[in-house]
């Protein structure tokens, strides 16, 4: 039976905009832009908290985030371009385009290092070099790459999953010298004019400085959270450097997709099935990782895209490549939980679609808003959610408010009977609502024998 996967995020979407205001409050999230695309179309998109704690700027849609990481596919997108060209070749080994690679790599495996190889994070080589950059904001320049380049190899090429930036970087370079343009150059006129990504740049500069959310450190006891100064990453733009909203991911999403004809074509469908191809295992439970991309499951669906972590920034893309499902997730705290919301939403949408029965089939509930809301006790807050036929209530504290929930099932007036998993909560047992003077909304939620008092908004 096709799922209705249209509706299923339209129910989601409903239990994000309850769940996430409190979630990022509970999680100390500053800022939180989400998106979710289908079939090409950004059909959800919302900005949680504050871009500039201090000035009190609301975050939105286009608020910009460092997508450190997320730049790789970019850097393979545009390998791939090159290569569909004729002008490299994914088993080209690196020295071909550098001959201070062979001079200073003296052993025969280093020599062997292809361009497949650092893709897909199998070339052996050091993460980021010898230089401090993530410490103290000075990222090397292509002098700085050459002075470390002899001590790189750490693994023999094609024996283990090793993660690098520094290959990311050198891609960086290989793609300037095929294409006679500098990185930047390339990837602004190939992939995000193209797409007309008007708030994202491969790295950062004057102007998109003033798009750029604040981002913030993790908390630290007895320390006040602090707010990071915005740093170019020069030679590791290719691996690190990007800045971009949800409003031009989502473009970038849709034109990954393998499911429409109508996508514009940054790579052709047999690159886009090469880069989404597990090649190796990262290490990670049930993640592999393609050519540029990281590639998991989730509800037993495939799902491709990468994470980023700066200094002050947690971000997510991800798409569900046979539904195609995107949801991008971009935080300004570098101790965010944005890769479980990404997860948690994903999850939320894939409830909804798998149990559609059980949740959202039947006669609706026709004043399901007078039950919505959170409500709070000593032990800890509830959120409730209509979705038509029953409720569902949950912790705004979370990471998957649907799968850890608990079904409310009417049972008499302003009565339902609990459904949840967790046989140390209430199965079987009622959630009554009481209402006080206003009958337009219940005043408190009588959860067991346990009583939780509406919050005011």
């Amino acid at each position: 039976m096709e799922k209705d996967y249209k509706k299923a995020i339209k129910y989601a979407v409903k239990v994000i905009d309850a769940w996430l205001p409190s979630k990022i409050q509970y999680d100390r999230i500053p800022a939180l832009s989400v998106g979710i695309v289908h079939n090409g179309k950004l059909v959800y998109k919302r900005g949680f908290g504050f871009a500039d704690v201090e000035s009190r700027e609301s975050a939105t849609p286009n608020t910009c985030y460092r997508i450190a990481s997320i730049s790789k596919t970019f850097t393979a997108v545009a390998i791939m371009q090159l290569a569909e060209q004729g002008k490299l070749n994914l088993d080209d080994k690196i020295y071909k385009y550098f001959p201070w690679f062979k001079a200073k790599t003296k052993d025969s495996d280093s020599r062997n290092i292809t361009i497949r190889q650092i893709l897909s994070h199998t070339a052996g080589v050091f993460r980021d070099g010898n230089t401090p950059h993530w410490a103290n904001d000075k990222f090397p320049d292509v002098a700085g790459l050459q002075k470390s380049i002899s001590k790189a190899t750490v693994f023999e090429n094609l024996t283990k999953f090793k993660y690098s930036n520094f290959g990311f970087a050198l891609l960086g370079e290989v793609i300037k010298k095929v294409s006679g343009m500098t990185y930047d150059e390339y990837v602004n006129k190939h992939i995000i004019r193209k797409l007309e990504m008007g708030r994202t740049t491969p790295d950062l500069t004057k102007e998109s400085k003033k798009w750029l959310a604040k981002g913030y450190s993790r908390p630290i006891p007895n320390k006040e959270r602090e707010a990071f100064h915005h740093v170019p990453t020069k030679a590791y733009a290719s691996a690190t450097g990007f800045l971009s909203n949800v409003s031009d991911l989502a473009k970038y999403l849709s034109a990954l997709s393998l499911k429409r004809k109508v996508a514009t074509p940054l790579i052709n469908k047999e690159s886009k099935k090469e880069i989404m191809r597990e090649y190796w295992a990262t290490g990670e439970k049930d993640e592999s990782y393609g050519l540029g991309f990281a590639i998991y499951k989730i509800e037993n669906r495939k799902i491709v895209g990468h994470g980023g972590g700066f200094a002050g920034f947690i971000t997510q893309i991800a798409l569900d490549v046979e539904n195609d499902i995107g949801v991008i997730t971009l935080s300004n705290t570098n101790d965010s939980s944005s890769g479980l919301i990404k997860q948690g939403i994903f999850e939320t949408i894939y409830k909804f679609a798998d149990e559609k029965s059980k949740y959202i089939e039947g006669k609706k509930i026709s004043t399901q808003e007078k039950y919505e809301g959170a409500y709070r006790s000593k032990w800890g807050d509830e959120i409730v959610v209509g979705v038509d036929a029953n409720l569902v209530a949950f912790s705004p504290k979370t990471n998957s408010p649907v799968k850890d929930g608990t079904l409310l099932k009417p049972k008499g007036k302003n009565k339902f009977v609990m459904d949840s998993k967790f046989n140390f909560d209430s199965p079987g047992e009622f959630a009554d609502f009481v209402f006080g003077k206003n009958k337009r909304k219940a005043s408190k939620l009588i959860w067991g024998s346990t009583p939780s008092e509406r919050i005011e908004e």
